[in-house]
């Protein structure tokens, strides 16, 4: 159960840490998604943290267990965004991860 919000927090810093970075750097805006990939991947790596390792799941590779453990954390960003967008109603511009919506069309 740690391990899951360890994971959690993990992507709750990267991304806030891409927001930051985003409001502060000229034309990062475009690079948000590769932002968000490269810092998750770079805090796991940095940490030396696999989560098969916190839940005990015996793999060959532990290298390959943290990067894959960093494309989690990077994945989890997105349920952090879609909740913030729903508290907020306000949408990061150009956020890929959530989509453009679209208005529901009237049909009588």
């Amino acid at each position: 159960m740690y391990h899951f919000a360890i994971l959690a927090l993990m992507a709750l810093a990267t991304v806030k840490l891409v927001d930051f970075a985003v409001d502060n750097l000229p034309g990062a805006e475009r690079l948000r998604s590769l932002l968000t990939f490269v810092v998750a991947i770079g805090a796991v790596w940095a940490l030396d943290y696999s989560m098969f390792a916190g839940f005990g799941v015996a793999i060959r590779d532990a290298t390959l267990g943290v990067w894959v453990t960093g494309f989690v954390v990077a994945g989890m960003t997105v349920p952090w965004r879609a909740l913030f967008g729903f508290l907020t109603h306000d949408k990061a511009t150009l956020d890929e991860s959530l989509g453009r919506p679209t208005p529901i069309r009237r049909a009588a």
